[in-house]
């Protein structure tokens, strides 16, 4: 599925959608088209609000290669991941693209079901060629998603489509691209083995380029890093920190002076300290300070209750064990950071809490045994509720 540009010139100021021209990664977005264009497989790391979709999105539009976008977020429920429905909407966007690549045209979109769409692009593909691979693919993987049966059996084929389909179209290079791609964890309720599946396909195709992205670091680096894991040591590792105070700076500058905004260095210095370098937050700010007409120090003092932070936030917390929040909760009132002793009496459940908050991306372990809380807008909150 294509992402469609955002774009034009560089946003300024725009809070709870990915841009393709993100501020101040041209550096991070000129290696990962490069090795988008090399076939190197890539894991890009990056807690919630740093930016990441945005620089993948614009390392996908540099690279100027075709691309399958997926997101695994968007087929999960709770602890439950709707794989029928993954795999449906994985071949309609794999197969549309490549075939519109050779001179097809499909129609499709989004808002319909990825059921739909795939019974009318198999009807579509055999009016105008045949590919027995891929025919045959198709005509089962649509049996069984439709009556919702096992793929186990089928998988290997599925995640072969790019690859057998750019060879037969003459297509050198396309990109497949899964944000969020550590929920595919939960695809193991119905397919134990599909990242053995996945590790054993990809490594042998040619003509495909990975990147996988992920905001929950904790379980991506267990997904990647781990010696017993399918993927140990097969995609190069890409970490997408906040921003720098200099580039925040700059940016929050260029913002104001944008929307004709006359805010002091001071205040921009307050912008930064409070927020750090997390794109979202940053945005935020800014437009609330253009929007509303307030001054910077008037939109800090109450933005732990403005409702996007409060949604935003509550939204990561809902995922906590109690145990977890009781702790991140003792961890903000330390300043953002301290060490388990400072943590509670429990010595095993403090620590059981902070590998679930560093599973989450929340908490990261520092020099010396100490634990400090990534997002400092969440230290904020957690402060004053």
């Amino acid at each position: 599925m294509r992402v469609p540009a955002i774009c034009g010139y560089q946003q300024m100021f725009v809070y709870g959608v990915p841009t393709t021209n993100p501020f101040g990664r041209e550096r991070e977005i000129g290696i990962l088209s490069n090795f988008l264009r090399s076939g190197q497989p890539v894991g890009l790391m990056g807690v919630r609000r740093v930016g990441k979709t945005s620089l993948l999105l614009a390392s996908l539009r540099q690279s100027s290669l075709p691309y399958i976008y997926l997101s695994a977020e968007e087929f999960t429920s709770g602890k439950s991941f709707d794989f029928h429905s993954f795999i449906s909407g994985y071949v309609v966007s794999v197969t549309s693209t490549l075939y519109s690549l050779a001179g097809y045209r499909v129609l499709t979109d989004k808002g319909r079901s990825w059921l739909r769409q795939l019974r009318d692009l198999v009807g579509a593909i055999k009016v105008t060629f045949n590919i027995p691979e891929v025919s045959a693919t198709l005509d089962v993987t649509l049996e069984k998603v439709e009556r919702r049966k096992r793929l186990e059996e089928e998988l290997p084929r599925i995640v072969d489509l790019p690859q057998i389909m750019a060879e037969r179209f003459g297509v050198p290079r396309v990109v497949i691209a899964i944000d969020e791609f550590q929920y595919l964890n939960l695809a193991k309720q119905s397919i134990p083995n599909v990242f053995h599946v996945l590790r054993s396909r990809w490594q042998f195709h040619t003509r495909v380029s990975y990147v996988i992205s992920g905001s929950l670091i904790g379980m991506m680096n267990e997904l990647l890093s781990s010696r017993d894991q399918p993927f140990y040591q097969f995609f190069y590792l890409m970490k997408v920190g906040p921003l720098p105070p200099d580039v925040s700076r700059d940016f929050l500058r260029r913002g104001f002076e944008h929307y004709g905004v006359r805010v002091g260095e001071e205040e921009i210095d307050r912008v930064v300290d409070y927020v750090d370098g997390l794109p979202a937050w940053l945005n935020l700010v800014g437009l609330k300070v253009v929007s509303e007409g307030k001054s910077v120090n008037q939109v800090l003092d109450t933005l732990t209750q403005d409702i996007n932070v409060v949604n935003a936030i509550e939204g990561d917390l809902r995922k906590l064990s109690p145990g977890a929040r009781s702790v991140l909760k003792r961890l903000a009132m330390l300043g953002g950071q301290g060490r388990p002793r400072d943590l509670g009496d429990d010595r095993w459940g403090v620590v059981r809490a902070l590998q679930q908050l560093i599973r989450y991306g929340i908490v990261e372990r520092e020099d010396e045994g100490n634990y400090r809380i990534v997002d400092p807008l969440l230290v904020h909150y957690l402060r004053g509720n």
